[in-house]
């Protein structure tokens, strides 16, 4: 699995406290990013692929992620 890039992974923090996500959920939404960049590069994404974000989502419909998993992926991924 992939590490979130320092510069990244600070910036988003700051999104998402910005965006008032609670610090107890923040953990979950570094993780659908960390996934979402895993998936970029496994797949061979490019970084500005509209397409990316459902091609995703179906992912983890295909791996059998809930509804709600897949909607807060689907926000992390937005933010």
């Amino acid at each position: 699995m992939r590490q979130i890039p320092d510069p990244l992974s600070s910036k988003y923090r700051t999104l998402l406290t910005k965006n008032e996500i609670p610090q107890r959920n923040q953990f979950l939404f570094l993780k659908w990013l960390r996934y979402y960049l895993d998936f970029r590069h496994k797949y061979g994404v490019k970084e500005y692929d509209t397409q990316s974000l459902p091609d995703f989502i179906n992912k983890l419909k295909e791996k059998k992620q809930t509804a709600a998993q897949q909607q807060q992926a689907d926000r992390a991924i937005k933010l």
